[in-house]
Formats: structure tokens, C-alpha cells, sequence
């Protein structure tokens, strides 16, 4: 008989940071239509942008390789951040 050795590759998690900004930022379009029909949703659209921006900046990190768009990415994600918070919470 012959018998053919097959090499299993494990799986690889590089492009999972990619499909996530993908996600956020599909979402993100579907969450800034609904929040102008409804503003009640404005929290979560700007936890969405806060997800989004950090979510750029590991993609800046990791595969793009520019550290100074990374370091702004996550400025403008605390700033949102911060700003939610301080805005609906208190």
C-alpha cells in the first residue's frame, strides 16, 4: 500500500485582528444609522469607535509596522473612551 504522510498545519491567528476591524467597522455603520433614527444608542456606537480605534492600532502594530499611527490610534480610542464614560455614566 501506499501511504502518504500528510503535514497538519495548526491554525494561525494572524489575520484574526484584521476580521475584527472588519466587524467593528461594519458595525459601526450599521450603529451610526441607528443612532440617528435613535439616540438612545449613542453609547454603543461610541464603545464601537472606542473598539474600533484599538483595534487599529494592533493592526498598526502587527502588521503594518507604523508605530506613530499606532500611538494616535490609541490617543483618539482613550479620548472616546474617557469622554463615554464621563458623559453617560456621571
Amino acid at each position: 500500500m501506499n501511504v502518504k504522510v500528510v503535514e497538519l498545519k495548526e491554525y494561525s491567528n494572524d489575520n484574526v485582528g484584521l476580521l475584527v476591524q472588519i466587524i467593528l467597522t461594519e458595525l459601526l455603520g450599521i450603529f451610526a444609522i441607528i443612532s440617528l433614527i435613535n439616540s438612545a444608542f449613542m453609547p454603543v456606537f461610541y464603545s464601537i469607535i472606542t473598539l474600533t480605534m484599538f483595534s487599529m492600532a494592533y493592526n498598526n502594530a502587527k502588521f503594518y509596522k507604523k508605530k506613530y499611527m499606532t500611538s494616535i490610534y490609541i490617543i483618539i480610542g482613550l479620548f472616546v473612551l474617557v469622554t463615554t464614560i464621563t458623559e453617560y455614566l456621571f
